[in-house]
């Protein structure tokens, strides 16, 4: 089967078309401008709009307000000026003014490939108010590869300035290169850009340049970009130097000595500490820490785990986020390099960073990603070393490499784990592409038969997919994982274990008088196997899981969108693979078929109230399964919006047998309010309630923003328990609170 697929991807790769936009000149400003939102001076009357053109509800449709966008540089910086022109002003959509949040605003936005690689990108988005939101896109925005192909979590510097008027709204963004990044040789830059403008009111997109709609998020694709040269500009290194100072007070709560009752302790907390970011090159940034902190970030989401594997959380550290895409080596769920292993303990519990490096960009051809981090130590894990080392380079076309990534954790007890990788992701014919990865686990504690043996120790990952969401599209997918294969820096949720995708669709771009804009209608098949004698490939009766997935997906032009999926699945469990579904309902050796159903709706972006909602019914195991979930949005004002949402899921077991409990209810809520007192000061609370792991969570923050950069945090976080009822009849009664800290942090950047 694989040499059939090889010679497919062969013969899809000879005939290979790539995508070219015939490349523009920019315009340099040979005039100074007055940075205030409005592009009246004679520099911007000297530059012509960009020619957009509606991309959605209507693709090329007729644009029902006019829009002017225009784009120009100098030796430091980007400059995007728009004249966003309505007939009637009141339609206007500015719903936050909280940084880096968007609220189904009116946007202009533009997304630049620094180094015109067709794979990696920075987001830029501003709403009438100024609120700027970044992002970091990664592996061609092709969501169908996994991987963190859209970072929300980045962040970087920039300045942007709105006004409002009678005709509309009106923008000046202001990015500077060592923003981005960029490669210049010999005084000149290539780079790609889109640029678009969103009309909530009536789900309108202008963009430029014209982008076909057969991709998913085409509007922020670095393939699709518009590649530009920049002529006459000058590397600029600065260095962001930003110390912080932090105060505070954590405790917990404990039993005594003698266990009779509950006691509260904790110590005050004073931290110093600093993050040097320097621009070797005009591509090359490095980034160093020093006592590294992260208490303004926000906590973690809790959930609903219904089924015997780990739960994947993803990372919102600020020092992880730099070119984040680039470390990407993953297996579908499972990944190489997961950033959460630095810093936290299985239990998720903080781990002091000592310090360390990371260094992004690109040196010649070759994209590079390396990253060396120092840990302290607590009561579950010693002083450990992290390292990585990241290398990729464009093979055969823009939207083609070749890689590779060694990864170590070295603790100071001994113990050691490497993995070393190689990975390809190939362009074929017109959106057609073929991924191959493999990795090798090397670990001091394997003897040396167990390490000598490649099927045991290792991973590979094949698969062949088209990635188009308008006509046919489809996805060939084979992953191995041997027994012993424990990537200590990765994530992942089983091994020893053979999976087998096989998934095919139909996308319809409507047509103009439609209520949708598309419909699309997938079938996938999927195979979860156990390694029967670690084998290439696997036969046999060693079956894990399976099952077969309909779906149809209708996106409306005015209404939202709404999906519907039928599953029909089989499971079997061995008996030493039993296990208590959210920890109370037991789940015997078995082998079980099920029927779900599920069905979801998103409310359209334009209305006040947004959000989703969603059903789900069917069997699970040897039980039934209910449930609905809604996570509404309302924004009553611009400096208020409150949201949340709220899952409920109840399951029915038979009472054949003495099982813990034969049926129950779970219930997971979280409430967010967040409240702007300006573009500066905002304060954020979250709430979470899960009745599975009997806790309430808040975490409120409140920011003031002096200036980009320069940052004053206060940040207080509780747990409490929602049972109180003693753990056995040998311990008292909990305690309502199990923890509280408040901190208080200040960073400041220093530009040199």
């Amino acid at each position: 089967m694989l040499r059939i697929l090889f010679l497919i991807s062969f013969i899809l790769l000879l005939s290979g078309a790539l995508h070219a936009q015939a490349p523009i000149k920019l315009n340099k400003l040979e005039q100074p401008i007055v940075f205030d939102g409005m592009p009246d001076e004679n520099a911007w009357d000297t530059i012509e709009s960009l020619p957009v053109v509606q991309y959605e509800p209507v693709f090329q449709g007729e644009m029902s307000e006019v829009t002017r966008i225009k784009i120009a540089y100098d030796q430091k910086y980007i400059y995007l000026a728009g004249e966003m022109l309505l007939e009637d002003p009141a339609n206007i959509r500015s719903n936050s003014l909280y940084r880096d949040r968007y609220s189904s605003d009116d946007v202009l936005a533009i997304v630049i490939d620094g180094f015109n690689d067709d794979q990696n990108a920075t987001w830029f988005s501003i709403n009438p108010d100024g609120v700027r939101v970044d992002r970091a896109i990664s592996n061609d925005m092709d969501f169908s590869a996994g991987g963190n192909v859209l970072n929300s979590s980045y962040n970087t510097f920039w300045d942007a300035i709105t006004k409002k008027t009678e005709k509309g709204w009106f923008a000046e963004i202001r990015i500077p290169f060592s923003s981005i990044g960029i490669q210049v040789e010999e005084d000149i830059a290539d780079i790609g850009f889109i640029v678009y403008r969103w009309l909530a009111y009536n789900n309108e997109r202008h963009v430029y340049p014209v982008i076909s709609p057969n991709f998913r998020m085409g509007i922020a694709k670095p393939s699709q970009a518009q590649d530009a040269t920049l002529e006459g500009v000058q590397s600029s290194n600065p260095v962001y130097i930003t110390p912080y100072g932090l105060s505070g007070l954590n405790r917990s709560s404990g039993l005594n000595s003698d266990s009779s009752d509950y006691v509260y302790s904790g110590d005050p907390t004073i931290e110093l500490g600093a993050d040097i970011k320097y621009n070797i090159t005009s591509n090359l940034t490095l980034d160093v820490t020093l006592n590294t902190d992260f208490a303004q970030v926000e906590v973690d989401d809790q959930q609903l785990n219904l089924s015997r594997f780990n739960l994947f959380f993803p990372e919102k550290r600020l020092f992880f986020q730099q070119r984040a895409g680039l470390f990407d080596f993953n297996y579908g769920d499972d990944r190489v390099f997961y950033s959460r292993r630095i810093g936290l303990d299985q239990s998720g519990n903080q781990v002091r960073i000592l310090g360390g490096a990371r260094l992004t960009g690109r040196i010649g051809n070759w994209d590079v990603g390396f990253l060396n981090l120092q840990t302290g130590q607590n009561d579950n894990i010693p002083t450990e070393n992290f390292g990585v080392l990241r290398l990729r380079r464009q093979a055969l076309n823009t939207r083609s490499f070749v890689g590779g990534i060694i990864t170590s954790r070295i603790s100071d007890n001994g113990s050691n784990n490497y993995i070393l990788g190689g990975d390809t992701y190939l362009n074929l014919a017109g959106e057609n592409f073929l991924e191959f990865r493999y990795s090798r686990m090397f670990d001091q504690e394997l003897s040396s038969a167990q390490q000598s043996d490649w099927a045991r120790t290792s991973a590979i990952r094949f698969g062949l997919r088209n990635t188009q969401t308008t006509g046919l599209n489809y996805q060939f997918l084979y992953n191995r994982t041997g027994d012993l294969y424990v990537p200590e820096m990765g994530f992942i949720r089983i091994n020893d274990v053979t999976e087998n995708r096989v998934g095919i669709g139909y996308g319809i771009l409507s047509p103009e008088e439609s209520v949708f804009q598309r419909q699309s209608f997938s079938l996938s098949l999927f195979s979860r196997n156990f390694n029967d004698g670690y084998r290439f490939l696997n036969y046999g009766d060693a079956l894990q899981t399976k099952n077969a997935q309909l779906r149809w997906e209708g996106n409306f032009k005015q209404l939202g969108e709404l999906s519907i999926s039928f599953t029909r699945g089989e499971e079997a469990i061995r008996t030493q693979d039993t296990f208590n579904l959210v920890s109370r309902i037991f789940v015997p050796e078995g082998r079980y078929v099920t029927n779900r159903t599920n069905i979801s709706y998103r409310f359209n972006e334009a209305w006040k109230l947004g959000g989703r909602v969603g059903l789900e019914f069917g069997e699970i195991y040897d039980g039934n399964i209910y449930g609905f979930n809604v996570s509404p949005r309302l924004f009553l004002s611009r400096k208020l919006e409150l949201g949340g949402s709220y899952r409920f899921t109840h399951l029915e077991f038979p009472n054949d047998l003495q099982r813990f409990s034969n049926d129950f209810s779970t219930h997971l809520g979280q409430f967010r309010g967040q409240y702007a007192f300006n573009r500066k000061a905002s304060i954020n609370l979250f709430l979470q309630f899960s009745n599975v792991s009997d806790q309430i969570g808040t975490n409120l923050r409140f920011r003031y923003m002096f200036r980009e950069g320069q940052d004053l945090w206060l940040v207080i976080n509780e747990q409490y328990y929602a049972d109180r009822e003693a753990l056995s009849p040998n311990l008292p009664r909990l305690p309502s609170l199990q923890s509280r800290s408040i901190l208080l942090k200040y960073t400041h950047t220093f530009i040199k």
